[in-house]
C-alpha cells in the first residue's frame, strides 16, 4: 500500500488528504493508489492553469445561470474563481454536468456530452446515473446513519451547497476524497475507480464528510480557522494522521459489510493486529476499533469522535477524553475488544466473521526452559495485542499459563532473527525495542473459548507482569486462545515515521500446563529426519478475470502431524527455521522450493512471497501475459497454508497440472525433503 507521510502547506485552497494522509491547512483531498507525494496542484496568479480548451469559437456554448437546476446550491472553489462554469470551453462547466439532491459531476470534455456513450473506450466509459444513485447512497449513510453531518438545523454548509464530483479523462487512477476552502466536501475520480461504483468511491465519499465536520464546525462558528479540530492536524509528533483511511475503510464497509473480511486489507490486519490500532503499516486495516465501539455507543459514535477531536490528540486519546476514562481503564476496554475480535464477536461483524475465525498470526519461539517467547516480529505494541491458539485438551481439564512480562528491550530468543524494518531497509537486532521502564510495561491478558454451538466464553482479565493464569476447559469447546493486550501505564501516541524500531514494545514469555501452542504434538526427540510425500487433487473453475483457485491448509487436513514429525520438530520451530524465499539450504535450516519434473529443485521463488508460478508441465515460470505461466502456488508461513490459484483467462475446463512445492531440511550436511504435490483439474 502507499508509504505517504503527512506533512502541511500553508498555501494551499484544497488539501489532499491521500490515501496517506496529506494534511494542509485551508483544505485536503485525501488521494488513493499512487506511491508518489501529492504535491500543491494549485497555481498562483503567475503560473495559473489554463483551463480553457481549444475549441473553435462557433462551437462554444453558453449557459445562463438560469438555465441551471440548483445553480445557487454550487459552491464554486477559489481555485476556480476565474472559471467560467457556464462555458462549453472551459475545463469543468455545467455544460459537462448532471446533479443528483446533494451532489453535482462535471466531467472533462474528452467525455463528450455523455461519459457513457458507446463512442466512448469501454476502459474510459461511466454510468453517471449509477454514480450519482450510489453517492446519494453513501450520502445518506454518512448523514442519517453514521452522522458526520447534521442537516436541516442550520448546522451544516450541506444546507446550502452540493458535494461535488470532477471525473477526469483518464486511465491513470485517481481516486480522491477531501473537500473545497472548508466549505463543502469534494472527490475527483477516474473511470476506472467508478467501474463498478463500490468501495472504492464509498471510501472517498467518506473522506469527503471527514473534510465536512470541519468545516461544520467553521460554519456554525464554533471553532475557530486554526486546524485544530476534526482531526484536521498530525499526531504522534510526526505530522501523520492514519484515522483518516481507517475511518473511511470503516465508512465504505458499512455500505459494502462482507469486503470488511473478503478485501485485501484483513490479510494486512491480521498480520499487523499486533501493532499499534493507528499504526501506519496497517492504516487501511485498522478499522476493527470503531466496529466495537460503535457496537459499545451507537453507530454514529465515529461521527462524534470527529466532532470532538481536539489537537493533537489521536483518536484514543479524545475517547479516553469524552467517556472520562484513565489510562487504565482505557487498557481494560482495548482488552475486551481484542477477546471479541478473536472470533469477531460483535454484532454487526459475527454472522461475517464466522468464516475468517482463526485467521489471526503469530509467532513464537521455544526456549530453554520450555517456554515460548513472543517474536519481535509480533510483539505487541501499545494497544496491540497477541491471539495464541492452543490445543483443546478434554473438557474438564484445567489448563494453566504461567505468563511473565518481559523488561522493554529484553534479549530475543535465540532462534528469533530479530529483523526489522526502518524506511524500507531491513536491520536486525538481538533485543526487543527499549519502550520505556519496567513501571511503564503493562499487559492485559487469558483466555477465549468458543463452543460448538456458536457459544463465546470469556475468562476474567488478568493484569499481574507475572502469574498462573487457570481456566477449566468447557464442554463442547471447539477452539481455545490465550490473548495478550500490550497495555502500558502511560500513553502515548504513535507517531508515523515508517520505523519499526521506535516502536513500543511489550515482550512477555508463556508456560503451559495440560495445552500447547496449536498444532504442536509429541515428537521423539532421539528420531531422525526423514523425506514424505504429501499428495493433493484439488479442482475448481476456470477464471477468466482473477487470480482464483483453492487453499490446502495442512493444520487443519492434520498433515502438520506428519510434516512436524518427518522434520523432528515442532510446528513454531518450522517458522523459526525456514529461511527467506528465494535462499538456499543452510545447515539447520529450511529452504522453501519447487521440484521440476526433471526432479531438479528450484529455490528462485517466481510468485508473491514463498511461491512459484507453474507452467503447462508443471515447470517453474515468471509471471507474464505473454508465456506459458497458468497455475501458481503459495505458501503462508502464519498459517501453514498454501495458496493454488490460475492465471486469468489461461486455463480451461479439462485442463490438469502437477506441480510440487518443498521443504528442504539440511540436517548434519543431510537433505531432508518434505514434498508437497499438487494435482490440479480446472472444471
Amino acid at each position: 500500500m502507499n508509504s505517504y507521510r503527512s506533512f502541511y502547506k500553508k498555501s494551499m485552497s484544497r488539501i489532499f488528504p491521500a490515501c496517506a494522509i496529506l494534511m494542509v491547512f485551508f483544505s485536503f483531498i485525501f488521494s488513493c493508489g499512487t506511491d508518489e507525494e501529492i504535491e500543491n496542484i494549485n497555481k498562483n496568479e503567475e503560473g495559473k492553469e489554463d483551463t480553457t480548451d481549444l475549441i473553435t469559437e462557433d462551437s462554444i456554448i453558453v449557459l445562463n445561470e438560469s438555465d441551471i437546476e440548483d445553480y445557487d446550491k454550487f459552491y464554486r472553489p477559489n481555485e476556480f474563481k476565474d472559471m467560467d462554469f457556464l462555458r462549453s470551453d472551459s475545463k469543468w462547466s455545467f455544460v459537462r454536468s448532471r446533479q443528483s439532491d446533494h451532489f453535482i459531476i462535471f466531467w472533462e470534455s474528452g467525455f463528450g456530452e455523455d461519459p457513457n456513450s458507446s463512442n466512448i473506450s469501454e476502459e474510459l466509459r461511466v454510468d453517471i446515473d449509477d454514480l450519482l444513485q450510489k453517492a446519494e447512497w453513501f450520502y445518506d449513510l454518512n448523514v442519517n446513519t453514521l452522522k458526520f453531518a447534521e442537516v436541516g438545523a442550520d448546522k451544516s454548509n450541506l444546507d446550502k451547497y452540493k458535494m461535488q464530483i470532477y471525473l477526469f479523462y483518464q486511465t491513470e487512477w485517481l481516486a480522491t476524497g477531501g473537500g473545497y476552502d472548508d466549505v463543502i466536501g469534494a472527490l475527483w475520480v477516474n473511470p476506472s475507480t467508478c467501474k463498478p461504483v463500490g468501495s472504492v468511491i464509498a471510501h472517498e465519499i467518506g473522506h469527503s464528510f471527514q473534510y465536512q465536520v470541519y468545516a461544520d464546525l467553521l460554519a456554525t462558528g464554533e471553532i475557530n480557522n486554526d486546524y485544530s479540530r476534526g482531526f484536521r492536524y498530525g499526531f504522534g509528533g510526526n505530522g501523520g494522521n492514519t484515522f483518516w483511511e481507517q475511518c473511511a475503510q470503516w465508512q465504505a464497509y458499512q455500505a459494502y459489510p462482507d469486503e470488511a473480511f473478503e478485501s485485501y486489507n484483513f490479510g494486512v490486519y491480521t498480520e499487523n493486529y499486533h501493532r499499534h490500532i493507528c499504526h501506519e503499516w496497517q492504516r487501511y486495516a485498522s478499522y476493527w476499533i470503531h466496529y466495537y465501539w460503535a457496537d459499545k455507543h451507537g453507530v454514529d459514535f465515529i461521527g462524534k469522535l470527529w466532532k470532538e477531536a481536539i489537537s493533537p490528540e489521536d483518536p484514543l486519546e479524545v475517547y479516553m477524553r469524552i467517556n472520562d476514562l484513565t489510562v487504565d481503564q482505557l487498557n481494560d476496554e482495548l482488552y475486551d475488544a481484542a477477546t471479541r475480535l478473536v472470533t469477531w464477536d460483535i454484532d454487526a461483524i459475527r454472522a461475517k466473521g464466522n468464516n475468517f475465525i482463526g485467521k489471526h498470526s503469530y509467532k513464537m519461539y521455544q526456549i530453554d526452559d520450555g517456554s515460548y517467547q513472543v517474536a519481535y516480529s509480533h510483539c505487541p505494541g501499545t494497544t496491540g495485542y497477541n491471539v495464541i491458539p492452543l490445543n483443546v485438551p478434554e473438557p474438564g481439564t484445567v489448563i494453566k499459563t504461567k505468563f511473565t512480562g518481559l523488561p522493554p528491550g529484553s534479549a530475543l530468543a535465540e532462534n528469533d532473527p530479530g529483523e526489522y524494518a526502518d524506511e524500507g531497509e531491513t536491520y536486525t537486532t538481538r533485543n526487543y525495542n527499549n519502550s520505556g521502564s519496567i513501571e511503564r510495561a503493562g499487559w492485559r491478558y487469558g483466555y477465549v473459548a468458543l463452543l460448538d454451538d456458536g457459544q463465546r466464553l470469556y475468562s476474567d482479565m488478568n493484569r499481574q507482569p507475572s502469574a498462573e493464569v487457570l481456566f477449566e476447559v468447557p464442554e463442547k469447546c471447539e477452539r481455545l486462545w490465550f490473548v495478550v493486550l500490550g497495555a502500558p501505564s502511560s500513553y502515548k501516541a504513535h507517531p508515523w515515521d515508517e520505523k519499526e524500531s521506535n516502536d513500543d514494545q511489550w515482550p512477555y514469555k508463556i508456560k503451559f500446563e495440560n495445552t500447547d501452542l496449536l498444532g504442536n504434538i509429541h515428537i521423539d526427540p532421539n528420531d531422525s529426519p526423514k523425506d514424505i510425500t504429501l499428495t493433493y487433487n484439488l479442482a475448481f473453475p476456470a477464471d477468466a478475470s482473477n487470480y482464483s483457485g483453492t487453499t490446502v491448509n495442512i493444520y487443519d487436513n492434520g498433515d502438520i502431524v506428519k510434516v512436524a514429525q518427518a522434520l523432528v520438530m515442532q510446528p513454531s520451530d518450522i517458522s523459526g527455521k525456514l529461511l527467506k524465499e528465494g535462499e538456499t539450504p543452510q545447515e539447520g535450516k529450511i529452504a522453501f522450493a519447487a521440484l521440476e519434473p526433471d526432479e531438479s529443485i528450484n529455490y528462485s521463488t517466481t510468485a508473491n512471497g514463498y511461491g512459484f508460478w507453474f507452467d503447462s508441465e508443471g515447470y517453474v515460470i515468471n509471471w507474464g501475459s505473454d508465456n506459458d505461466s497458468k497455475v501458481f502456488a503459495e505458501f503462508s508461513l502464519s498459517s501453514f497454508e498454501f495458496s493454488i490459484g490460475q492465471y486469468p483467462g489461461k486455463c480451461v475446463a479439462g485442463d490438469e497440472y502437477t506441480i510440487k512445492e518443498a521443504f528442504v531440511y539440511l540436517k548434519d550436511g543431510i537433505q531432508y525433503v518434505i514434498t508437497f504435490v499438487f494435482n490440479i483439474k480446472i472444471e
